[in-house]
């Protein structure tokens, strides 16, 4: 899984593969095995999710993942990052029915019946395994008819949204 971080300073990309880390901050890159850093016991999580890790050197690392961020507290410094949308922009679709990329919950919807969009504009976001998926207009576009409610189950391929092109005009 590949991860990528934006700070105050710099970039940073971090690269999750089994045990195997490696991070990218910069020019700089770092690798190393979660083993070598953690030890195999953890602290109890309490209920509002408050993850404790215990590293080898005896300080504690905690982490709280809330929606799509996630904040770390280690050794008196606190740190947090927004983890980006996954896109679903259905690149060269010209049908005007949004189908659901996935099966899912939808979180929020972007738009409302007779508004106009760009091409590449979020209509709604899905959730999907804690995961948030941005679904995109695929080209200039008017909608027509919203078929879900936020807080609505779908399948893969229900249509979410019927969309009308919007031609551009000629002069």
């Amino acid at each position: 899984m590949d991860y990528l971080f934006e700070t105050k300073s710099a970039a940073a990309s971090v690269y999750v593969s089994g045990s195997q880390t490696r991070v990218r901050l910069g020019k700089d890159s770092f690798s190393f095995q979660l083993e070598d850093w953690v030890k195999e016991e953890t602290l109890p999580s309490d209920t509002n999710s408050l993850r404790s890790v215990i590293m080898k050197d005896g300080s504690v690392l905690q982490y709280l993942k809330v929606r799509n961020e996630i904040f770390l507290h280690w050794k008196g410094e606190i740190w947090s990052a927004k983890l980006a949308e996954r896109q679903y922009e259905g690149g060269g679709q010209t049908s005007p029915e949004i189908k659901s990329p996935m099966p899912g919950k939808v979180v929020q919807i972007s738009t409302e019946v007779g508004r106009e969009h760009k091409g590449g504009e979020t209509l709604l976001i899905l959730e999907a395994m804690k995961m948030e998926n941005a679904v995109k207009a695929p080209y200039p576009c008017r909608v027509e008819e919203i078929r879900k409610s936020q807080g609505d189950l779908v399948q893969q391929d229900e249509v979410l949204i019927i969309l009308h092109r919007i031609e551009p005009e000629k002069t």
